[in-house]
């Protein structure tokens, strides 16, 4: 028998309610030469029985048992995986029709990308359109910040001989596509090609406050991956900065932040991000304008230090106005 084009790869544990639903789209692809591997991750519920009253010959089923996690499970489903390329798929999601094909031209097409992925829509209890950046290089600057690969909607080379590591139980998509963003190329593909189904019992809402810890984690070793080791205080500084929710304390606090994004936006130009990447931080920096003006003791030392190396203010009236309300602050006007 000859190889497949794709193996598609899905971890499943007590999915009974959604896993019919999720199969038949797999099953119905226009795309057809594929083999479909579903790792049934010890289930206590009826997930088993649903999968085995499918006879396509393309399913291979198999048992854990006992739970593994999803990290495991995959790589279980990997190991047995036989195609040129892998498709990733979770149990309660839906491919569109066309998926494999579409990410199946594109791949034979760019034989340079190693993985690429897709935009997806959410449905269920919340319902829009999740569009990622499409570009190595784009992708790369993001995901300093976040995830931007879409975990269910991959499909990478079989070559590369992906595996996924426990470390991060609750984000080890994020973990992988962060230590590999310099070894292997990215893209996503500007159409959605996933519905992504959002309910109270999927890994990551029943599991959210884990999912944050490990994402903050990574975030934390990407700085430290530029070079840059901070302090405890620092951590939580950035944490918060990313998140969208830091204000700083006192004089002291607001030139440690402007100086610890200064160095970051240093260290990583150096380290070869880009155009996303630097705006990022430069509108994090941007964030502190206010807090500057409004703190008498710092405002012109930032402006000097920070925000005229990095053209905070674009054009010669905005630097203008910023000065005039520190020295009316300074001056008690």
């Amino acid at each position: 028998m000859l190889e497949p084009k794709i193996s598609v790869v899905m971890p499943a544990y007590n999915a009974e309610k959604y896993i019919a639903e999720t199969i038949d789209s797999i099953l119905s692809q226009t795309f057809s030469d594929f083999e479909f591997i579903i790792i049934n991750d010890a289930s206590t519920d009826s997930t088993q029985e649903i999968i085995e009253s499918y006879k396509d010959q393309r399913i291979q089923l198999i048992n854990n048992e006992q739970n593994q996690g999803v990290a495991k499970s995959l790589n279980i489903g990997l190991a047995a995986a036989k195609g040129k390329y892998i498709a990733r798929m979770d149990a309660d999601d839906i491919s569109l029709p066309q998926r494999f094909q579409i990410q199946f031209d594109f791949m034979e097409q760019h034989p340079d990308i190693d993985i690429c992925g897709s935009w997806m829509e959410t449905f269920g209890s919340k319902k829009e359109i999740i569009k990622v950046p499409l570009s190595h290089e784009d992708i790369r600057d993001n995901t300093f910040f976040s995830c931007a690969i879409m975990h269910p909607s991959i499909v990478f080379k079989h070559s590369l001989n992906l595996r996924y590591s426990s470390e991060f139980p609750r984000a080890e998509d994020y973990d992988l596509w962060c230590k590999k963003i310099n070894k292997w190329k990215f893209a996503n593909i500007p159409e959605v090609l996933m519905l992504y189904r959002i309910h109270e019992n999927q890994i990551g809402e029943a599991h959210r406050s884990e999912q944050d810890n490990n994402a903050n984690d990574i975030q934390i070793r990407n700085i430290k991956d530029i070079g840059i080791n901070l302090g405890e205080r620092e951590k939580q500084i950035y944490l918060e900065i990313i998140r969208g929710v830091f204000k700083p304390k006192n004089k002291r606090e607001l030139l440690l932040t402007a100086k610890m994004l200064d160095e970051i936006l240093v260290s990583g130009i150096k380290h070869g991000y880009k155009q996303l990447f630097q705006d990022r931080i430069t509108n994090f920096i941007k964030d502190l304008q206010e807090h500057g003006i409004q703190n008498k003791a710092t405002s012109l030392k930032l402006y000097f230090t920070i925000f005229r190396k990095w053209k905070i203010f674009k054009t010669p009236k905005a630097n203008l106005r910023y000065i005039y309300h520190c020295l009316r602050n300074l001056l008690h006007l």
